[in-house]
């Protein structure tokens, strides 16, 4: 029995670190999005001829709606499997604080996203929070 729960708990830390790796990169490409040179605007299926103002407004919305069910994901997994040992849960969730800063900087640092996205932004670092507190409840 002890070694079911033993795998068990193996799968959801492997689970949860999957969830946080996605933010994560989620939240790169968030930022990067106005990097606009060819390499960086490929990323993200674009050409530098479409209408970049249209295109990057959707492809940044597009990601923080993905962040968003990331986050979702992560706060229901760390709630239903994890009541026991939060000290593995916590180094792995540890990196979202980070995270949370790479968009409070951007906030700060850019007026485009300040002004056109700060609420989605917020919510987005509440989410972050809200992780954080689902863990140290337990």
């Amino acid at each position: 029995m002890e070694k079911a729960n033993l795998q068990s708990s193996s799968e959801s830390l492997w689970k949860i670190t999957k969830l946080v790796d996605s933010i994560n990169q989620t939240c790169e490409m968030i930022i990067s999005a106005l990097d606009a040179n060819s390499k960086s605007v490929w990323i993200y299926g674009i050409s530098l001829t479409e209408k970049m103002d249209t295109d990057l407004v959707d492809i940044i919305l597009h990601k923080i709606a993905e962040m968003q069910t990331h986050l979702i994901q992560l706060q229901l997994r760390v709630n239903k499997e994890f009541s026991g040992n939060k000290k593995d849960v916590m180094n792995i969730i540890s990196s979202l604080k980070d995270t949370w800063d790479n968009l409070d900087n951007l906030l700060l640092g850019n007026g485009f996203y300040r002004n056109n996205f700060e609420m989605p932004i917020r919510e987005l670092q509440t989410m972050i929070e809200r992780v954080y507190e689902e863990v140290h409840v337990k």
